[in-house]
């Protein structure tokens, strides 16, 4: 077989650039710490890293989420826990003033204390994160989780819960509502709650909802009304009247009762007083609850519980009060345990993870990673190929016809 000079040129160099590209190569594995560098050095160990650095990328944000819930939760169940130390000072206070040699003067002293201690439970109720997001109010987190219209509080946060992925197909709540926590509380007795509506002309506002005869609005529970102010010519002499129909039947309880603001509005055991003058089509809605507000209940009791001339009706107001602050306190507690279980679920899946962390690392490692010994070896080898490609390029350049024709 024939050999031009071309040819052994070409095949030289060619075994040189083989020789130095794959010391180029083992110098880059060394220089990076990877075997794995190019996915042409290892097609099948690359996809396999990258589905492994892609589950570690995923624990990552796993584990951004459980701290973000962690912290979430915690002030959460600081709020509440500052909350029912609140609720039981009040619950020694009233029943402190059951004391049959106080008077109603001591008792009016008690309640000062007892105010104070409802607006605190108000500012925790309304607290705020460090992001400035008020912690009870659910999706409507820039919206203070309870308000006061003049007569009672109200709750204007949503039942929104937030939930976050803290490992593969498990989520966590981050958040517990305020109506959960504070308005949704079992009643010692049925109430109502009533409502001045949002489209009414005047600034009318409901002053005080109570039932009055609790035997007749427990004949009647859990009916709700609507109460429809009238033009001044339903009635002779004209003036304001209401009609109030049952909802949502729209049966009418009563018409054209004429209405006077020192008299509370009468429907079956319970007595509505307004604040305010009403205007001809203005309404207020009256609901029925089993439910109750755990802000207007604590009102109600630094409100009343000096009021009371007949020792009778004041026990049995007592009674009803400390009954509901139970309820309050079970609810509050409930609320607690529902956190420190979300807390120790996030410890749980932590450790767990961590644990799955250190089982994909060292797989990663063993297939990425480099071993320095077997590379160092690997790199002298090819090195002396190297130079012993370079040499015996040179021997085989020297052999041609011309230099023995000089």
């Amino acid at each position: 077989m024939r050999l031009s000079s071309l040819q052994i040129f070409s095949q030289g160099l060619v075994g040189i650039t083989n020789a130095s590209a794959e010391v180029a190569r083992t110098q880059e594995q060394i220089a990076t710490n990877r075997r794995v560098v190019n996915p042409s050095d290892d097609p099948i160990a690359s996809t396999r890293i990258l589905e492994l650095e892609t589950e570690l990328s995923l624990s990552t944000q796993y584990q951004r989420n459980a701290d973000n819930i962690e912290g979430r939760l915690q002030r959460a169940e600081t709020q509440i826990d500052s909350i029912e130390g609140a609720v039981d000072r009040i619950r020694e206070l009233v029943i402190r003033a059951g004391n049959g040699g106080f008077t109603n003067d001591d008792r009016v002293q008690i309640t000062v204390e007892m105010e104070q201690r409802l607006q605190e439970v108000v500012d925790l109720v309304n607290s705020r994160d460090e992001t400035g997001a008020y912690i009870f109010s659910g999706f409507k987190s820039d919206t203070p989780a309870f308000s006061n219209n003049g007569s009672q509080y109200i709750y204007q946060g949503d039942e929104g819960v937030r939930y976050e992925q803290i490992a593969n197909g498990l989520s966590v709540a981050s958040n517990e509502t305020g109506k959960a926590l504070f308005a949704d509380i079992p009643a010692a007795r049925n109430s109502v709650v009533a409502t001045a509506s949002f489209a009414n002309t005047s600034d009318v506002q409901v002053s005080v909802a109570r039932v009055a005869d609790q035997t007749t609005f427990d004949t009647v529970f859990p009916e709700d009304y609507v109460i429809r102010f009238n033009g001044l010519g339903n009635v002779a002499p004209p003036g304001p009247n209401y009609t109030v129909t049952r909802s949502p039947d729209g049966q009418v309880i009563s018409a054209d009762v004429p209405f006077d603001l020192a008299t509370p509005i009468a429907i079956n055991g319970v007595e509505i007083t307004l604040n305010g003058t009403p205007a001809p089509n203005d309404t207020i809605v009256v609901e029925s609850t089993s439910k109750q507000n755990m802000l207007n209940t604590l009102q109600n009791i630094v409100d009343n519980l000096a009021t009371f001339g007949d020792p009778d009706e004041r026990s049995a107001f007592i009674a009803d009060s400390l009954n509901n602050i139970d309820n309050i306190q079970t609810v509050l507690s409930s609320g607690r345990g529902r956190i420190g279980a979300r807390l120790n679920t996030i410890e749980a899946t932590r450790a767990s993870q961590q644990s799955l962390d250190l089982i994909t690392n060292q797989t990663l490692s063993e297939l990425r990673d480099l071993d320095y010994a077997e590379a160092v070896s690997q790199l002298s080898f090819q090195s002396f190929v190297l130079e012993a490609a370079q040499q015996s390029f040179v021997q085989v350049a020297n052999l041609s016809l011309f230099n023995f024709l000089r």
